[in-house]
């Protein structure tokens, strides 16, 4: 009997793992474990324009070799996702089926280090006022931000105009450094400072999970643009260097190309059962406890089916997401530079006066992810279009706008008998209006920047790829919920660790706070299964 099973290995799994593994108690983790093994390892590591100027067989990771990397249609989930990172839900449409609803796009992953092995390393914590209703706050979490902080490498700055947003951090690595594109940007949001302020308009550096200097054996960046194709120089933190440094520990183990289905409590503890996805071959362990990290949808699905829930409605939020393609004009025409970096370059905050929600707005400098992905979406005709972005290349930015999600009963999630999980997600009309009406004022924002927004790209519900709440955590737990140290409710060896206890989102990425959230849960049941 080992005395912690964890189902994942997602940012959540390998956060919970930690202290428990440090504590030494002997902890197995099980999960699919899916690895890109085509692709990555032929991605030379140079920079992205040496690479797109020099290297005659760049066709096979920037396509792929099916063309998987060019996307047929509308926007939808995944469609941003590299050849390289399509392992991320290979095989999940099999293992975890699902009917769709409303459009929603849900997303499962299968791989090593879950959704986050190929996430954007924002990492900006949740504020106070952003977990009003939630039976924690930010002085429970702060310890384990600056614990994550700590192991992951988290760059960025307290001294700008964010500081009152993200507080104080120690540790923090130096800042990344922003492209010209997001320098310009930022000299003239310093110009017009006091204007865009009374608008309601913050700006500054992001926190990025980046490794700007060696730390703990990866890194320094050395800013490729690669950073949705390779990880050369592991700067970018994912849950597989966590992974590596707990197989350290004797008493942990991982064991891959396992799912888990369900499990059954006893007296002294929790029978796990699970399935060789390779082999087909089922299997049972024993252990003290279990801490389900499997994700928002999938440990739902593991407690819905080992408690035979079947068709109960459980809630679902997920932030909504829209994209601004917008040409950064005093910059038109300009070269390309070559030292800069894929991810956020630059991070604004903006709640117009009267408001009571903030919403975020992340500026990227699009030019790695290949511009044809954006020409299809333009309406001129191709070979005009490509001319045209040609041009502007050196002078593109995408701003991704994140919006706050609370539930309803329009927002659900439900395991039928058969094993499909059933998603609809529909949304008030009062909470579209209040997006379209939030959007068209931070574009009012964000001309003043010297932005010009060139289209409004909506991919649909489910797109951020953040989900959470379907066992919301509640000071008094009841059916279907989780107490403030991950209890399940009915259960006395089971606890969940991940984004499945966050009652509702606010406007920003949340893999920041379910790596601290999940520290907190794993140092609290160190300190239940030692004590």
């Amino acid at each position: 009997m080992v005395d912690v099973l964890i189902a994942g290995s997602g940012a959540s799994a390998v956060s919970a793992a930690w202290p428990l593994a440090e504590a030494g108690l002997r902890v197995l983790m099980l999960d699919t474990g899916e690895r890109d093994t085509v692709y990555t390892p032929d991605v030379p590591p140079e920079d992205f324009l040496s690479l797109r100027r020099t290297d005659p067989e760049q066709h096979r990771y920037f396509l792929g070799g099916e063309f998987e990397g060019i996307p047929f249609g509308s926007v939808r989930v995944g469609a941003q996702l590299t050849p390289p990172r399509q392992h991320l839900a290979r095989g999940s449409d099999a293992l975890y089926p699902k009917n769709i609803e409303d459009g929603f796009q849900a997303l499962e992953a299968t791989s090593l280090g879950g959704l986050a092995a190929a996430w954007g390393a924002s990492s900006t914590p949740f504020t106070d006022e952003e977990m009003d209703g939630w039976p924690i706050g930010r002085r429970e979490l702060q310890p384990h931000y600056d614990a994550v902080t700590a192991r992951t490498g988290i760059c960025g700055t307290s001294g700008d105009d964010l500081a009152g947003i993200f507080g104080d951090s120690p540790g923090l690595l130096p800042p990344a450094h922003q492209d010209r594109n997001a320098r310009e940007v930022h000299r003239l949001y310093m110009h017009r400072r006091a204007r865009l302020h009374a608008l309601g308009f913050l700006a500054g550096h992001p926190r990025l999970a980046f490794a700007t200097r060696r730390f703990r054996g990866r890194g320094p960046a050395r800013y490729l643009d690669m950073e949705f194709w390779a990880d050369k120089d592991e700067a970018v933190w994912r849950p597989v260097y966590t992974l590596r440094e707990l197989e350290r520990f004797p008493n942990f183990e991982y064991r891959e190309a396992t799912r888990v289905l369900s499990f059954e409590e006893s007296t002294d503890g929790v029978a796990v059962h699970a399935e060789d996805i390779r082999e087909k071959r089922a299997s049972t362990v024993q252990a003290r406890h279990l801490v389900l990290a499997a994700g928002a949808l999938g440990s739902a699905r593991i407690a819905v089916e080992s408690l035979r829930g079947w068709d109960t409605p459980l809630p679902l939020v997920s932030n909504p997401y829209t994209y601004y393609p917008v040409i950064v004009w005093r910059r038109a025409g300009r070269a390309v530079e070559r030292r800069r970096h894929s991810l956020t370059q630059l991070l604004a905050y903006f709640r117009a006066p009267g408001d009571d929600e903030w919403i975020q707005a992340q500026f990227y400098s699009y030019r790695s992810l290949l511009t044809f992905k954006l020409m299809k979406e333009s309406p001129l005709p191709h070979r005009e279009a490509r001319e045209l972005l040609r041009y502007w290349m050196g002078s593109f930015m995408i701003v991704g706008v994140h919006h706050p999600d609370r539930p309803h009963e329009g927002k659900s999630v439900r395991l039928g008998p058969d094993g499909r999980l059933t998603i609809s997600y529909r949304p008030t009309a009062g909470e579209e209006r209040l997006r379209r009406r939030r959007e068209q004022d931070l574009v009012r924002a964000v001309r003043l920047l010297g932005c010009i927004p060139v289209k409004r790209i909506d991919p649909g519900h489910g797109s951020s790829i953040h989900y959470a709440g379907t066992l919301p955590m509640a000071r008094k737990p009841g059916p279907w919920q989780i107490g403030t140290a991950g209890c399940l409710y009915g259960c006395r060896h089971v606890t969940v660790a991940d984004g499945s206890g966050f009652p509702h989102l606010p406007a920003k990425g949340l893999t920041f706070t379910l790596m601290a959230n999940a520290s907190r849960i794993g140092t609290l049941l160190t300190g239940r299964l030692r004590g």
